[in-house]
């Protein structure tokens, strides 16, 4: 078995290695692809400490070009933004700290039924009609 580069046989394997191992493998899992609204910072609430804190976006400048119709080269991507983030968290967004310490407190109060307020992507793009 080859796990992270590593060759494991069966025989040979501690129950500690295994289990460093099964953390090594959770901890490059990938947690989603979100749409994010312009102007508004990301935070993550922690529900069994009780904290909460921004998170720092990352914006990734990249261009892919591809050859158009008629051989003229275009670009298909601009860019992305990239975060890093811990999936035992509930992450939202908000305008500024004191707005995301509203959210929260309206999520503990029962006034808003889920904290997460991201869009996932769709397929078929925004429809305006």
């Amino acid at each position: 078995m080859e796990i992270f580069g590593k060759t494991l046989s069966k025989k040979g394997v501690d129950k500690p290695e295994m289990e460093m191992v099964e953390n090594e493998k959770q901890e490059y899992k990938l947690v989603g692809q979100y749409l994010r609204t312009k102007g508004l910072k990301m935070f993550s609430y922690n529900s069994l400490k009780g904290e909460m804190k921004e998170i720092l976006i990352k914006d990734k400048k990249e261009v892919t070009l591809v050859i158009g119709v008629e051989g003229k080269l275009t670009s298909d991507d601009l860019g992305y933004e990239e975060c890093d983030v811990d999936s035992r968290n509930i992450h939202f967004e908000a305008l500024n700290l004191k707005n995301a310490k509203k959210r929260v407190q309206k999520y503990k109060d029962g006034k808003i039924k889920e904290l997460c307020n991201l869009r996932l992507p769709s397929k078929d793009g925004l429809k305006l009609w």
